[in-house]
């Protein structure tokens, strides 16, 4: 299948030069969510800060399989993989996108391509230090021959994270995820906004379970499906209610590459289609997580956050962190038993401190400014 994923996206590459007959245009920025084609992560926060700093100053392009999701005048929409969103791609002089979506694409000298990632924060492995099929990294090696700038949230990241993918030091950018500026405004209008889509009363509390999905170790080509959880739903919104008081619904949010799978949960609401993860976060006053990497973001809310994960220690044997799971901050269950125990022995301060504690010891980069820092550096590069 490696081989295979990699001849097809050679093929590719070498078609899509037929689309330089289209000059590059030195204002127009593609934005390129390839995990969902949604209007959200990275590209969002980024289009947003353009929008209320730039307006109209930039021609930006954002692909979208429902153009519903976006209401943004400025914004142009294309079908991804259609003949205009290629040509648009590749007349872009800017292209930002959140994964490793560009390997297939013949950049030119005087593009520019910036990677902001997906995920933030010392956790799970990924590329070269995960994937050592032959295939994988010649893949690997295209994508970042193409890629001139990857942005970092933490020096461990930059160190560690970056170097999988291939990344110098030097092509690391230290701004932070743009996704998480949000966590530093406040915003009362985005809770009732997500909270009235969902007919939730206001006076409820929102528990968050977003697992992440599992991917063979040995092939970047083979996501298993949905892990099952075996958590007592039940038995967690009354540890919660006893804990913290006052009254909870439980949300679930599964990982994008898991959309089509169904959710069989009483009276859960299933938050897998609302395109921003971040605002869900936002609007969460408690998250559970397995080892996704949103324990990262959510963590800069200082809110608790626990990890039900019956597979971690397998997970860890076989993918690995790069941070041991016994350093992390965040309270980890691998039963029911042990979840009820970490909500009910949870200790709020102590939390805080070791949130604060964790972002020292990896060096975090994120202050908020990570949109208007990127936008200051595409403007020097387009002077």
């Amino acid at each position: 299948m490696a081989f295979l994923h990699y001849f097809i996206k050679k093929v590719i590459y070498y078609f899509l030069h037929i689309f330089w007959i289209f000059p590059i245009r030195k204002n127009r920025i593609f934005l390129l969510n390839e995990l969902s084609f949604k209007y959200g992560d990275n590209l969002k926060y980024i289009n947003e800060y353009l929008n209320d700093h730039f307006e109209n100053t930039y021609d930006v392009i954002f692909p979208l399989y429902d153009k519903k999701e976006a209401l943004d005048n400025n914004l142009k929409y294309v079908k991804p993989f259609s003949l205009s969103y290629f040509m648009f791609l590749v007349s872009s002089s800017i292209i930002i996108t959140n994964a490793g979506g560009v390997s297939y694409i013949p950049i030119r000298k005087k593009q520019l391509v910036i990677n902001t990632w997906h995920g933030g924060g010392p956790y799970k492995k990924t590329g070269g230090t995960l994937f050592q099929d032959k295939w994988y990294l010649r893949e690997l090696k295209m994508q970042r021959k193409n890629v001139k700038y990857m942005l970092s949230s933490c020096k461990i990241c930059t160190d560690e994270e970056n170097k999988a993918m291939l990344y110098e030091n030097d092509s690391c950018l230290p701004f932070g995820m743009p996704r998480n500026d949000i966590f530093f405004n406040k915003s009362l209008s985005l809770r009732k906004k997500v909270f009235d889509l969902y007919n939730i009363d206001d006076t409820v509390k929102v528990v968050l379970f977003a697992p992440t999905f599992r991917s063979n170790p040995t092939d970047f080509t083979d996501s298993k499906k949905y892990h099952v959880s075996d958590m007592d739903y039940e038995k967690l919104l009354k540890a919660l209610k006893q804990k913290f008081g006052g009254s909870w619904k439980l949300a679930i949010r599964l990982h994008p590459k898991l959309k089509n799978v169904e959710i069989d949960v009483p009276n859960a609401l299933n938050f897998t289609d609302y395109p921003d993860m971040q605002e869900l976060l936002y609007i969460s006053d408690v998250v559970i997580t397995d080892f996704s990497s949103l324990m990262w973001d959510f963590s800069l809310t200082n809110r608790p956050c626990f990890l039900y994960a019956d597979d971690i220690d397998e997970y860890e044997r076989e993918r690995g962190f790069y941070m041991p799971s016994n350093k992390w901050p965040y309270p980890i269950a691998r039963n029911n038993t042990e979840l009820i125990n970490k909500i009910e022995t949870f200790d709020f301060e102590k939390y805080q401190q070791d949130v604060t504690n964790h972002h020292e010891e990896c060096g975090s980069y994120e202050k908020g400014i990570a949109c208007e820092s990127i936008i200051n550096m595409i403007k020097t590069n387009l002077a």
